[in-house]
């Protein structure tokens, strides 16, 4: 037996559930009646949930994560530069340090490690760039819902007819030839 595929788009989801309900009533020769809903917040939100690339990963707010990172970097780069300064670090290059002084090795560590750990801090907690369009406020934002529904080429008529009386904005038949998806 030949197959149909019919598919109808619904500005409302109440009018999508009404209509599923009908379709599932309708002794049609139904296979399988799926409703999918448009972007709803749920929806939205679960997608966001499953990809790896849109985890919020901000822990503190940028310039928090920045001014962290440079006192953090600061204080450890001053006391490695006073201890290579001082020669207490038994490491391979430590001579120019040593030349320098523990003052001038300290005041170069805090300043280079500093800076370097400020630019970590910031990065690490800045925003990552938004995936999504912005969302539209009030009715401008479309939220559809299609309802989808297999059956026998012979009752196609008949199921949109049914559909008619639901209001849907578009209703398209798809018929399965050849392997091909063809409009029926």
């Amino acid at each position: 037996m030949e197959q149909t595929s019919i598919t109808a788009v619904f500005d409302h989801p109440s009018a999508a559930r009404d209509a599923e309900a009908a379709l599932a009533g309708a002794d049609l020769g139904i296979s399988a009646v799926h409703v999918l809903p448009g972007e709803s917040e749920e929806v939205v939100r679960r997608q966001r949930m499953t990809s790896p690339n849109e985890i919020p990963r901000a822990v503190v707010p940028p310039d928090v994560g920045g001014a962290v990172g440079f006192t953090l970097g600061f204080l450890g780069g001053g006391f490695f530069g006073l201890l290579l300064g001082s020669g207490a670090l038994n490491i391979m290059g430590r001579e120019p340090a040593m030349a320098a002084g523990p003052f001038l090795s300290a005041l170069i560590g805090a300043v280079v490690l500093g800076l370097a750990g400020a630019f970590a801090g910031y990065v690490f907690n800045a925003p990552l760039p938004a995936l999504d369009p912005a969302p539209e406020h009030g009715d401008a934002r479309r939220k559809l819902t299609i309802v989808s529904a297999d059956v026998p080429a012979e009752r196609q008529g008949e199921v949109l007819e049914l559909l008619e009386r639901f209001g849907p904005s578009s209703v398209g038949a798809w018929r399965r030839v050849d392997g091909s998806w063809l409009p029926a």
